[in-house]
């Protein structure tokens, strides 16, 4: 079993003063795994504390550790915090056995009525799903396991909307099927089950999600602390575990839509 954490950034408004885009991040381990990655987070909460002075028991939340307000930031200086994130990212990038996979919705010259929710999370799980089937994920003590499956375990979002859409896609998931236009009904059969939604303060991978979501949007539009500390492309230094399978229309397996 494949369990896919998530986060998300951004909103999915398609009205002015919106976001101009919306991010899916996802940490895929496998259950062979689960306990040494656990066990990881763990020790990586204690070197934080050890070097940084941030409580191992608060939530990693990027946008509040870099925000305005420093009530959020456990005393830390904004500076310091992000350097902190950093060495989160680069802790990420040498783990051996979970993939992140990642979906950006570009809003820009989209009607009004774009679903951004619905088009984002399709795209994930669909990414999921044929990576799952296709073994593009490490394969747990090296072994062939078939018939492997995979369940979601996201940030609290639009629960019964996510809900409705996987279980629409075991049933109806039109996607292309030739570079010619054609079309096939390739339904969800790697993806079990509805969607468990959990906070993200009581999952260690879903906060590492929520680092990846926004870095990756600083990627897009960095803000003024991320310019000033030339942070934009730091979001890279999660390459090594980069599905790049994901898509072939980007170096990075960055989905856009």
């Amino acid at each position: 079993m494949y369990f896919m954490y998530v986060d998300e950034t951004g909103d999915v408004g398609m009205k002015p003063g919106r976001s101009d885009y919306f991010a899916l991040s996802a940490l895929v381990v496998h259950e062979g795994y689960w306990y040494e990655t656990i066990d990881a987070i763990a020790s990586l909460r204690s070197r934080l504390a050890e070097k940084f002075g941030y409580d191992a028991g608060e939530e990693l939340h990027a946008k509040d550790l870099i925000g305005r307000s420093g009530n959020s930031r456990g005393g830390l200086q904004r500076r310091q915090a992000l350097f902190m994130l950093r060495d989160v990212l680069k802790f990420e990038s040498e783990f051996k056995y979970a993939r992140a996979i990642n979906v950006v919705v570009d809003k820009k010259n989209k009607p009004e009525d774009f679903d951004v929710f619905s088009a984002a999370w399709k795209k994930l799980i669909n990414r999921f799903e044929t990576t799952v089937l296709f073994k593009n994920y490490p394969s747990p003590w090296n072994v062939d396991l078939p018939n492997e499956k995979g369940f979601l375990i996201v940030d609290e979002t639009d629960e019964e909307k996510l809900r409705g859409l996987v279980r629409k896609m075991r049933t109806s998931n039109i996607l292309p099927s030739s570079p010619f236009g054609g079309t096939a009904n390739y339904k969800l059969r790697s993806v079990v089950e509805d969607p468990m939604h959990k906070k993200s303060q009581l999952s260690g991978p879903i906060q590492l999600c929520d680092i990846n979501a926004y870095f990756l949007m600083q990627t897009l539009k960095p803000n003024s602390t991320i310019k000033k500390h030339k942070a934009q492309n730091w979001f890279y230094l999660l390459e090594p575990i980069l599905l790049k399978v994901a898509t072939k229309n980007d170096p990075h397996g960055i989905v856009r839509c």
